[in-house]
């Protein structure tokens, strides 16, 4: 493996960001001299133009351009990967990124127990739907609802329990006895509608609309509505574990199905550097096993 001086991409880096050697010399402590003749250093060993040079004017050349969209994410991770080695004998903190539903439903209530056990771990928890980048926002763990396929990071299946019909009990007037009776109940959806549309094709229930029925941005919603009456949501049976167990939610059919989507801890590798974040990472994963089989119909 042939790399180029460290010291003069550090100062590529700094100057094509900002476009100023001056900008960069302050940053890396250094004159603008010293900036200057690393990256004709660079320059050299790469074999390419990499600036325009003019007395008022720093710009990349289309080489410079491409080389920097190529080297920052490097040298980004080799950032992250070197502080989280500094900080294994300091304080210790896991910032995990989740949604809301993911934080209320599943996490939140189970929190607890880990903090009984690991109280010098301080767990912060960054609720968002927008897509992270790990590194560089300072994440050590996401949990994402998909296929887990993400690609440069680890990926390990967390939640993939099946889809649930619940409701208040109060909604109900008498046991349901098939799926086709749900055509005058409301359906509630969470975040789409493809949940109902492929349990309604599994059960064989053609003459229920699943294009009917408030849709909700994030299942918080779809399990507020259900437990306020308002219809009947699909969900996981662990994501309403503890409404199902008091009695708040029911099932009021038997049929669950499987479903290709499910939910994921994604991780880049440098995150287990940290002892705390490997601890944080058993835990977890070891609550989803522990959650397997709850609430399934015999």
């Amino acid at each position: 493996m042939k790399l180029p001086p460290l010291h003069a991409l550090l100062c590529f880096a700094n100057a094509g960001r900002r476009l100023s050697m001056k900008q960069a010399a302050e940053e890396l402590h250094v004159t603008p001299a010293a900036v200057s003749q690393q990256i004709a250093k660079l320059e050299e060993a790469v074999g390419a133009q990499l600036f325009v040079r003019s007395p008022r004017r720093l710009a990349l050349t289309e080489a410079g351009k491409a080389y920097l969209r190529a080297v920052l994410p490097a040298l980004r991770q080799i950032a992250e990967a070197t502080e989280r080695l500094r900080q294994q004998h300091g304080a210790s903190v896991v910032t995990l990124s989740c949604t809301s539903g993911f934080a209320m439903q599943w996490l939140l209530p189970r929190l607890a127990r880990f903090q009984a056990r690991e109280p010098h771990i301080d767990v912060r928890i960054n609720t968002t739907d927008r897509i992270v980048d790990l590194l560089v926002d300072g994440i050590d763990f996401a949990v994402r609802h998909g296929l887990g396929c993400y690609p440069g990071l680890e990926s390990e299946c967390l939640i993939n329990d099946r889809l649930l019909p619940v409701c208040s009990p109060a909604l109900l007037a008498r046991p349901l006895e098939t799926p086709g009776e749900l055509a005058g109940y409301t359906l509630l959806h969470d975040e789409h509608r493809l949940d109902w549309t492929m349990w309604l094709r599994a059960v064989q229930a053609p003459h229920v609309d699943p294009g009917r029925g408030p849709v909700f941005v994030d299942s918080n919603g779809a399990v507020d509505a259900a437990l306020a009456g308002r219809g009947i949501a699909l969900l996981r049976g662990s994501l309403v574990r503890q409404e199902l167990a008091s009695g708040r939610l029911v099932m009021p059919l038997r049929q669950a199905i499987e479903t290709p989507l499910a939910y994921y801890l994604v991780y880049d590798d440098s995150a287990l550097l940290q002892s705390s974040n490997q601890r944080f990472r058993q835990w977890l994963i070891a609550e989803a096993r522990a959650d397997q089989g709850e609430f399934l119909p015999s």
